[in-house]
């Protein structure tokens, strides 16, 4: 599977796809009653986890909707895919990539109770309906434009009068909505800050298409959602920060650059390395894994080597369609894409950015943090460039680097006997404080 600094076979999609691969579901009262929040856990293996459910029930059609929330799994706001409701029983159903999670439960007063099944693996969950609603912040769907493009997302802002500092949250490569970047969107918000969530462009409710889209027009979508921040009530213009993971974080200085103005940048696994470096060091992490020998360790190598030379150089197809007929069957191989696929232009694309080159135009306080186990990015030697890139001469910089120890590309540790993923202990400490310690309080009308 091809990437572009993030997991196959989509960048940045780990918080939806491990979401997937849990879900609980609620209902309530035997009367049909049953809108509501409900808090509770579900538990496989002998792990357990708490989690918030949240249904609601259209008054005509009596149709049902859920969403739940999840610190662990760092999501919030993430839609059900089916919810079926028959007298005291519930059915819900969530569609991963790969695999379906099916909840069956029993609606008995003001508790819902039953078991789960995914992949042939099978857990219980049980939940009691809150008494006081869950609070929630000030939301509004906004859309704003770059070009031809609409993109469609969330304002999310405090609930306190004023104007407020905000943040812009930027995708990683792949298909990504703003439902990925919610969780710590609401975070922000808890502690004051607005925050705009959007849908990538060709995502959700956005127009445009991200597979043929170039660096220039994702950093042109980030730079209009600025714009649009700028001119909203809510927001003081002269605090507004950019959050970037992935390919977000490593466009960020751009954004930087070319918005005057951006009160600070947080950089999160963000590639400081040539981008041809960055692919190579991520493919080979995929496959390595699975080359049993020294000689397949050595063909992989030179197999990947040479699918990069292609994508990122425009060198001639020819040598790889042989690497490609001689190691199929292999077991850490991997097809390349066609020929037509927007991989092969949008990687010449990306070669051309220079990520040092756009960090020594940053002047404002920057946020590094990495995991050390990240797969997609070279941890360490990124921060190395990008601290060099901001430190020029005599010049110095607000600028705080962490890597945490054991956690990979989104943050996460290896997970626990039911499969699901723990979060570093400092990554959303680390995130917040530093976020808060730059912001004063918001300014009053």
């Amino acid at each position: 599977m091809i990437t572009q600094m993030a997991p196959p076979p989509g960048a940045d999609m780990s918080i939806l796809k491990h979401a997937a691969v849990l879900l609980a579901l609620a209902a309530s009262a035997a009367d049909g009653q049953i809108t509501g929040d409900w808090r509770g856990y579900w538990t496989r293996a002998g792990d357990t986890m708490a989690v918030t459910v949240h249904l609601r029930q259209d008054a005509g059609t009596r149709q049902v909707t859920a969403t739940f929330d999840s610190d662990r799994l760092r999501v919030m706001g993430i839609p059900f895919n089916q919810v079926t409701v028959t007298d005291s029983a519930i059915v819900m159903r969530l569609q991963g990539d790969r695999t379906a999670t099916v909840f069956n439960g029993t609606i008995r007063g003001n508790t819902i109770r039953g078991a789960f099944e995914e992949a042939g693996t099978n857990g219980a969950f049980s939940y009691t309906r809150l008494s006081e609603p869950v609070a929630v912040p000030v939301e509004r769907e906004v859309t704003f434009r770059n070009g031809d493009v609409t993109l469609a997302g969330s304002l999310i802002l405090p609930a306190t009068r004023g104007r407020h500092s905000a943040v812009i949250f930027l995708h990683g490569s792949g298909a990504e909505g703003r439902f990925a970047s919610r969780f710590l969107a609401m975070r922000l918000v808890e502690r004051g800050v607005a925050a705009l969530i959007f849908d990538k462009r060709g995502v959700g409710k956005s127009t445009g298409d991200w597979r043929t889209a170039t660096i220039d027009d994702l950093a042109g979508d980030a730079i209009a959602g600025v714009d649009f921040l700028r001119r909203e009530p809510g927001v003081d213009p002269r605090r507004i920060g950019v959050h970037g993971h992935s390919q977000g974080g490593t466009i960020a200085p751009m954004i930087a650059a070319r918005s005057p103005g951006i009160a600070f940048l947080v950089a999160s696994s963000a590639s400081g390395v040539p981008t041809d470096s960055t692919e190579i060091y991520s493919l080979l992490n995929t496959v390595y894994g699975r080359a049993g020998t020294a000689r397949d360790s050595t063909d992989a190598r030179d197999y990947v080597s040479e699918t990069v030379r292609v994508a990122y150089h425009g060198a001639p197809r020819a040598r790889l369609d042989s690497l490609a007929a001689k190691d199929k069957g292999q077991p850490w191989y991997f097809a390349p894409p066609a020929a037509d696929a927007s991989y092969w232009s949008f990687s010449r694309t990306f070669n051309e950015f220079k990520p040092s080159d756009w960090w020594r135009q940053v002047h404002v306080p920057v946020l590094l943090i990495y995991g050390s186990a990240d797969q997609r990015v070279p941890a360490r030697e990124s921060a190395a460039r990008i601290t060099e890139a901001l430190s020029p001469g005599s010049r110095s910089i607000d600028l705080t680097v962490r890597i945490l120890a054991g956690a990979d590309h989104t943050f996460r540790l290896p997970p626990g006997a039911g499969g699901w993923p723990e979060t570093a202990p400092d990554y959303l400490s680390t995130l917040l404080d530093w976020i808060a310690r730059r912001e004063p309080q918001a300014s009053r009308h």
